[in-house]
C-alpha cells in the first residue's frame, strides 16, 4: 500500500507541464534515498532541454545523447549526497550559478 506522500508525489509528477513549444522526448526517475527526482529530456526546436523535477537546468543541447551523456554528472551528485539532498538547497546552488 502507497503512502499518501507517495500518491501525492505521484499526482504532482504527472501534472508537469512543459512550457509551449517544448515536446517531452525521455523521462527518468532518480531515486535518492526514498526520494525520487524526476529528469525531463524536451526538444524545443534544434535543442533538447532538461528539467530536474519540473525546473529547467538552463543548458541546451544539440542532441538527446548527448543531453542524457551530460545529465549523468547531476545523477552522480543527487546520488552523492543521498538523504542530506535537499531539493530547496539545490534549486539555490542551481540558480546562483545561472546567474
Amino acid at each position: 500500500m502507497k503512502t499518501f506522500q507517495q500518491m501525492s508525489r505521484e499526482l504532482s509528477e504527472a501534472k508537469m507541464k512543459l512550457p509551449s513549444g517544448h515536446k517531452e522526448l525521455k523521462t527518468e526517475l532518480v531515486k535518492v534515498g526514498s526520494k525520487t527526482y524526476e529528469l525531463v529530456f524536451s526538444q524545443k526546436g534544434s535543442k533538447v532541454h532538461v528539467f530536474l523535477d519540473g525546473m529547467d537546468t538552463g543548458e541546451e543541447y544539440r542532441d538527446l545523447k548527448t543531453a542524457e551523456k551530460e545529465t549523468k554528472n547531476i545523477k552522480a551528485v543527487l546520488k552523492q549526497m543521498g538523504e542530506d539532498f535537499s531539493f530547496e538547497e539545490f534549486k539555490e546552488i542551481f540558480n546562483e550559478t545561472n546567474i
